[in-house]
């Protein structure tokens, strides 16, 4: 027994080291990007693509990982996708303007795995706990993801690191990650693998594409993490728009990043409590329509904040709660990863495409209310998916 607590506490590690890389290599980029574009005489086309890359990589890369999770184990591709994050950060800030590209792309394969794996690995390792484990994987995500934001500027200009070393902070966290990972790995190596039977149950279950369940379930994941890309990207713009200091949109942008956290592990927490999630799911999406019909109508400064604090509220809560689902709509931690790889596919498309879509609204009709407007459908959308997905069933 006490050999089996030592694994999981040991497993516990490997999950928050790990979710300490899979938000700040991108976060920590926006805010000093400007020092990229100084140091390699970038064009705007090639920084712009810097923040797009890895959302277009983890897209097309989702569906593998499961596949390659199966071929090798669960803990040997996540160390697998570590290396491959290590790698990336390395080269992005020491390879030129190739390395830049392609590290860039490594760091979204890396993040990848990760983010296809822990789920499963919770389902695996915690399948009494759930809840509480996709909570402090997602709280640490989060807090992890505004210390990438927030430390970027002091490290790289005001302590004179430049952004190649700051950069660097986050290659020491996934080196980090691989050697627990490792420990992990040389203290369970006895573990057993699948029997041919189970095998042979793999391959005759039904393909994903072809469940219902499946589909809401994605498009539970997909419509949040568009919505949260359309805001990170251009809330602080529409604040300016409408004749707010710089200095307050980036505070209003804190404001969205910080307000997620409470959400990020209390809803996992509620959702093990409850045996449907449905109401649940939907309560916390609803929130999201009512924070963007605040932004919408805002006439005050303080009703733009508490409106965006509502909206991280919900997308963080919807975000935990997607994952949670990977983990309770299926049947053991290969499902999982299978279900985890199909949704986080689809919504990294839709969020490689929502903020260039909201952009080409404004384009079009020269007011911000109007990509504000297409995120409250397409939050009205999500809470639909959420409700269904929150059902008490199985795929």
């Amino acid at each position: 027994m006490n050999a089996i607590k030592q694994n999981r506490v040991l497993m516990a590690v490997v999950i928050i080291t790990t979710a300490v890389c899979l938000r700040a290599p991108i976060t920590s980029v926006g805010s000093i990007l400007y020092c990229i574009v100084e140091d390699l005489k970038l064009s705007s086309t090639v920084a712009g693509s810097i923040t797009t890359i890895p959302l277009i990589v983890i897209a097309l890369l989702s569906p593998c990982v499961s596949k390659i999770s199966e071929r090798t184990g669960v803990n040997q591709s996540l160390l697998l996708g570590m290396g491959i994050l290590l790698t990336g950060i390395l080269l992005r800030s020491f390879g030129g303007i190739i390395g830049l590209i392609v590290g860039t792309a490594l760091v979204g394969a890396g993040i990848a795995f990760g983010n296809v794996l822990i789920p499963a690995i919770i389902k695996s390792f915690f399948p009494d706990k759930i809840g509480t484990m996709t909570g402090m994987f997602t709280t640490t995500m989060s807090i992890c993801s505004g210390i990438g934001a927030g430390i970027s500027v002091p490290l790289a200009v005001t302590w004179g690191w430049g952004w190649r070393l700051t950069f660097c902070i986050w290659a020491v966290a996934a080196l980090a990650a691989i050697l627990v990972s490792l420990m992990q790995m040389r203290r369970m190596k006895d573990t057993p693998s699948r029997t041919g039977e189970e095998a042979v149950k793999r391959k005759e279950q039904t393909p994903l594409y072809k469940i219902p369940l499946v589909w809401w379930i994605a498009g539970m994941f997909g419509g949040q993490s568009c919505v949260f890309y359309m805001m990170v990207t251009w809330l602080p713009t529409i604040a300016t728009d409408r004749g707010i200091s710089a200095m307050a949109a980036g505070v209003l942008a804190t404001v969205f990043s910080v307000s997620a956290i409470p959400a990020n592990f209390g809803i996992p927490l509620l959702a093990g409590r409850c045996k449907n999630q449905s109401r649940l799911a939907a309560g916390i999406a609803g929130l999201g329509v009512i924070g963007l019909l605040g932004i919408l109508l805002a006439k005050s400064l303080a009703v733009l904040f508490v409106s965006a604090a509502v909206v991280a509220l919900s997308l963080g809560g919807t975000f935990s709660l997607s994952l949670v689902l990977f983990g309770m709509r299926t049947s053991d931690g290969v499902q999982a990863a299978r279900l985890s790889g199909f949704a986080q596919s689809a919504g990294y498309v839709m969020a490689a495409v929502g903020p260039a879509l909201a952009g080409a609204v404004y384009d079009l009709w020269g007011d911000w209310n109007f990509p504000v407007l297409l995120a409250v459908f397409i939050m009205i959308f999500d809470l639909i998916a959420a409700y269904i997905a929150g059902q008490d069933r199985q795929i």
